[in-house]
């Protein structure tokens, strides 16, 4: 008996799943059958049965939005494809106004020219409008009088140049210290030296002083460092001092010297110009030996300054004693 039941409700549950089944094909569209019939041999539990309906129920319910889904996607790509166009129209009518903007400035030269029109043609009627007695409106008059007002304008700027530059020169100007200048020296002309073709040269030296002397056939003039004898040197004395060869050997006046001298004081040059024209001469005649041997003036002179001591004040000046 039980298991008759249990036939009959399975039978029963079958029979409802194949009702349901019929009533959701009915629901989905044609094109979606997708109902598969399991074979009847294989007849599960009423239980298992009932949990397959449920997610069938479940499975065709998804179905069901599906195609709703589609639906608005449908609809996007549509309106997309409307916009399109309108993208297109839109960027058309861009490139139309750039376009129409760089064509503008033709319509600018144009302009002058429409504007001279309109002011002839402005000034003829003011022409034809103007009363026979030729005189101008009052408004006119008034308009005339503007330029008088322009004209004061720059009176009153000059006015206040002036009054500036009044001030300007009441302030007084602020006294910079004087630059004392310095007077170039002026440099003192060369003596002319001759240009001797003949010379007899000598070498002399006294303490420091170095001279290079020259004689030739002349009249007793000295030039040392370009300068005359008595201006270099600035002392007789010492212009005698260095002829005492040319009288030693009785040739005054016969010989003329041209000297470079460098190293030493005055009285050190003159020194050593001495010997070289002593040298000179001996150079010029070996006849003139005796005479300048005899006078000492082949000799150098050795005597020069001593130098200084470590621990001295001088050569040899000691510091003072101190027995405490």
């Amino acid at each position: 008996m039980a298991e008759k039941k249990d036939a009959t409700a399975a039978e029963a549950a079958e029979a409802k799943a194949e009702e349901t089944a019929e009533v959701t094909e009915e629901k989905k569209p044609a094109v979606k059958k997708t109902t598969t019939k399991k074979p009847a041999a294989k007849k599960a539990p009423a239980k298992k049965t009932a949990a397959k309906t449920a997610k069938s129920k479940t499975a065709e319910a998804v179905e069901e939005k599906k195609p709703a889904a589609k639906k608005v996607a449908a609809k996007t790509t549509a309106t997309t494809a409307k916009k399109a166009p309108a993208k297109k129209a839109a960027s058309k009518d861009a490139g139309e106004k750039e376009k129409s903007a760089t064509k503008k400035p033709a319509a600018k030269k144009t302009a002058p020219k429409k504007l001279a029109a309109k002011k002839a043609a402005t000034k003829a009627d003011d022409a034809d409008a103007a009363p026979a007695d030729g005189k101008k409106p009052a408004a006119k008059k008034a308009d005339a009088k503007k330029p008088a007002a322009k004209k004061a304008a720059p009176a009153a700027t000059a006015t206040k140049a002036k009054a500036a530059d009044t001030k300007a020169e009441e302030k007084p100007a602020a006294k910079k210290p004087a630059v004392k200048k310095t007077p170039a020296k002026a440099a003192k002309p060369k003596a002319d030296m001759p240009k001797p073709t003949l010379t007899y040269s000598g070498t002399g030296r006294r303490k420091n002083a170095v001279a290079r002397v020259r004689i030739f056939p002349g009249t007793g003039k000295i030039y040392a460092n370009g300068k005359e004898g008595l201006e270099y040197f600035g002392r007789q004395a010492l212009i005698n001092y260095i002829n005492a060869p040319f009288k030693a050997v009785d040739v005054t006046g016969q010989f003329d010297v041209i000297a470079i001298l460098h190293g030493g004081g005055i009285s050190g040059q003159a020194g050593a110009l001495r010997l070289g024209i002593a040298r000179a001469l001996l150079e010029a005649s070996e006849d003139h030996r005796m005479g300048l041997k005899k006078a000492g003036l082949l000799r150098r002179d050795p005597r020069m300054v001593e130098r200084k001591k470590y621990g001295l004040k001088k050569a040899r000046k000691k510091p003072q004693f101190s027995k405490r």
